[in-house]
């Protein structure tokens, strides 16, 4: 199911929030603003680069050492909201009766490192 936001949450991509200028199309675990969903569609229009790749953020070769140290804070951000994500994800599997087994196989972890990371702590 994909809902438009208007203000809640962060693009997935810029990190940007959510607002009445920068609305959200928000899916399944990933969420892109109104101007980052412009940008890739100018990047799928123009020719293709040899390797395939397109980037919508900045190539790291183009940051300055500044540049890059004012984005670890905003990639931190990011990490934890992936990592809420990710639990909300392992909770509805559990709500769903899927063993930790099977969890942890989609995962690529044990069955032991799942239950220690996502079990709920009373």
């Amino acid at each position: 199911m994909v809902d438009v936001d208007s203000g809640q949450g962060y693009c997935s991509f810029c990190g940007r929030a959510g607002t009445r200028d920068r609305r959200l199309v928000v899916g399944p675990g990933i969420s892109i603003c109104e101007h980052c969903v412009g940008a890739a569609r100018d990047l799928l229009g123009a020719p293709a680069q040899a390797d395939g790749a397109r980037f919508l953020g900045p190539e790291w070769e183009q940051l300055s050492d500044e540049e890059l140290l004012a984005q670890l804070p905003e990639i931190a951000r990011l990490g934890s909201h992936v990592e809420e994500q990710l639990r909300h994800w392992v909770g509805v599997a559990r709500e769903r009766d899927i063993s930790w087994s099977r969890i942890g196989a989609a995962l690529g972890i044990t069955r032991q490192t799942a239950w220690g990371r996502f079990k709920i702590v009373s």
